[in-house]
């Protein structure tokens, strides 16, 4: 075969790309119903699996991010109903189906997925007990998310006015059955909390099968539940029919009615309870009026005229007066005697023992005088002594009688000529002033005496001051 320039060929890429642009085009939004009959899960958590019917089979990814939002864990045999576009794998170029979205198809399959939703909720800890808050005693405002034409929104209305007319309702309404209930379901809630308020919110509608009741199972209708700032009360089907909606909020009711009857007491019972409680408060009030009465009378009964007490109380203050001035100048008479005899016996002893006490009192002061001054006599003696002996010991005596101390430039002491070397300067102090000196020679010492050496050093004057 020849090859023209018109038939120039594609290459495997090029042909890959293009069947794939053509399948993204063509293909983009799918659903496709197939039974799973294969299925494995990568360590990066994107699931691979095949989709099969009686008669073709197609290869399908899920990627990690998607399957995290699977409402139901998928197996080997279920049958599903899958969204999601056709592509190529280029490096196989095999056609293959990216899954966004998968549900399972049949009862079984639903219930499955259900419990696998009810399993990993309550793993987080939304249907636990300790979250549920007490609902208000007299809610002010109540938030209402049913239908606007259900049997629900009209039961609500009606037990609210019966049993406390005049509470305030807010109703979001949303519809509660089919594929659109979940998001107008969420809205409606997130419109009461933009609201801010209503103090209790009930959600709710009337009876039906499951497949009716599938808006309150949906995972997202489940945790705006969860999030919402005010207690919820939900009202979803009967008595056997048990939604997750019911198991997250702070309170179910079996009805719409009940849950109306669950948020408000009853008006008239309330006004009952309330008179009671003031004829109770009035009657404790009049005993315990009665009872202080009972005992300021008593205590009344006691008390003495004060008039009375008070002139009694003067008379006895007068009598004390009295005998006080009576008392205070008897010991003052008695006082001014014994002074007049104390006096009297002074003057005469100071007039018998005069004479003989000045003498005795003269004799002792010479003798104290002259025992003064032979101990200071005496201590002046022994200080002349001990300064003598200071003297004697004195170093700058020493140098009063013609000796000097030699030192070096570091200023130890000269003891020996044999310690000296030649040119070395020399500092000498005498008994009047200090000079510098340099040894010009020396020779060896002789000993004088102990402790005594006697050699010859020549010095040169300075007029240096050392």
């Amino acid at each position: 075969m020849v090859e023209t320039e018109e038939e120039a060929p594609l290459t495997v890429s090029e042909l890959v790309a293009y069947l794939g642009g053509t399948l993204e085009r063509e293909f983009s939004h799918l659903l496709v119903l197939g039974e799973l009959t294969s299925l494995s899960r990568a360590a990066s958590g994107h699931c691979y699996f095949t989709l099969s019917d009686q008669q073709s089979s197609i290869d399908a990814v899920l990627w990690r991010a998607d399957a995290l939002r699977l409402a139901f864990r998928p197996q080997v045999g279920d049958e599903v109903v899958c969204r999601g576009r056709m592509g190529v794998f280029a490096r196989q170029g095999r056609m293959q189906l990216y899954v966004s979205a998968m549900k399972p198809v049949g009862a079984g399959a639903a219930q499955r997925a259900l419990d696998e939703l009810r399993r990993r909720l309550a793993a987080e800890g939304l249907f636990a007990a300790e979250r549920k808050r007490p609902l208000p005693y007299l809610p002010r405002t109540i938030g209402v998310v049913t239908s606007r034409r259900g049997a629900a929104l009209h039961d609500i209305l009606v037990t609210l006015r019966r049993r406390f007319a005049g509470v305030h309702v807010v109703l979001a309404p949303a519809v509660v059955q089919g594929a659109e209930a979940p998001r107008q379901i969420v809205r409606a809630l997130a419109m009461l909390a933009e609201y801010r308020a209503c103090d209790v919110v009930i959600i709710g509608r009337g009876g039906g099968g499951a497949e009716d009741l599938a808006a309150f199972n949906d995972e997202a209708v489940v945790r705006a539940v969860a999030a919402s700032a005010v207690p919820v009360v939900s009202a979803v089907g009967h008595e056997i029919d048990v939604s997750l909606c019911d198991l997250v909020a702070d309170h179910r009711a079996a009805t719409p009615t009940a849950a109306a009857e669950a948020v408000v007491p009853v008006r008239d019972e309330l006004l009952v309870e309330l008179a009671t409680a003031s004829h109770r408060l009035g009657a404790s009030a009049r005993r315990l009026v009665a009872a202080l009465r009972h005992r300021v009378d008593a205590v009344g009964g006691r008390l003495r005229d004060p008039a009375t007490s008070l002139a009694q109380s003067r008379q006895r203050i007068d009598r004390i007066e009295m005998r006080l001035e009576r008392a205070m100048r008897r010991r003052l008479h008695d006082t001014s005697r014994e002074l007049e005899d104390l006096t009297r016996a002074f003057q005469q002893a100071a007039r018998t023992r005069g004479g003989s006490g000045r003498t005795r009192v003269q004799t002792a002061a010479a003798a104290l005088d002259r025992a003064m001054r032979a101990r200071l006599a005496g201590q002046a003696g022994r200080l002349a002594v001990l300064a003598s002996k200071l003297d004697a010991l004195s170093p700058l005596a020493v140098l009063g009688r013609g000796y000097s101390l030699t030192a070096r430039a570091d200023g130890t002491l000269v003891r020996s000529a044999a310690d000296l070397e030649v040119g070395e300067t020399l500092a000498l102090r005498f008994h009047a002033g200090r000079a510098r000196a340099q040894v010009l020679w020396r020779s060896p010492a002789e000993v004088v005496g102990a402790g005594r050496t006697r050699g010859s050093l020549e010095t040169g004057d300075t007029d240096e001051e050392c």
